[in-house]
């Protein structure tokens, strides 16, 4: 008994102390989710629309919601919106706390969307808005870019309770067919 009395503090000093730290240091550097969610679909047009430059097949609209869920506010990052690998983004819209359409999203190509996000502070939402022609699948992809320590996590939550064809696939899937 004399002998585990005279251990007992030593193992729970050192070692009981590293292993507290490192339990902790593992839980709070874990990898974070960051959630994006699709809370609203419409169709627009089912019908051709024929604009002054082009035809559009039909036109479909997607509502989308960024919510920083981490523990940890975010200084910069890089979020990609990607759908079917045919169809055209023809207006896309974004609110966020400091007003409409601050952020300003460049498009690399017609069917992808990106936006430079600073400053999302933990349970800051911004909210992405898109106008899509051509669409055939309706697929997407959200990826996030020139980020560490976390990662975006696309899903489907409606706001109303409807039947919904649009499916979430990896980028490889989005690609036009060349078969």
């Amino acid at each position: 008994m004399e002998a585990i009395s005279k251990i007992l503090p030593y193992f729970f000093g050192g070692i009981g102390g590293a292993a507290i730290t490192i339990i902790y240091n593992k839980i709070r550097n874990r990898m974070q989710i960051i959630h994006c969610t699709l809370v609203d679909v419409d169709t627009i047009s089912k019908i051709p629309v024929i604009t002054a430059t082009e035809t559009h097949t039909n036109i479909h609209y997607k509502e989308f919601h960024l919510k920083n869920t981490t523990n940890q506010d975010i200084k910069y990052f890089k979020i990609i919106f990607e759908f079917d690998g045919d169809s055209k983004i023809i207006r896309q819209d974004t609110f966020c706390k400091s007003g409409k359409n601050k952020l300003k999203g460049k498009n690399p190509k017609a069917n992808e969307a990106l936006f430079g996000i600073m400053n999302l502070n933990r349970g800051d939402v911004i909210k992405f808005f898109f106008d899509i022609a051509n669409i055939s699948n309706d697929f997407f992809n959200v990826t996030e870019a020139e980020c560490l320590g976390f990662k975006i996590k696309a899903k489907v939550k409606m706001k109303i309770r409807k039947p919904v064809n649009t499916k979430i696939v990896s980028k490889e899937q989005l690609s036009p067919s060349t078969h």
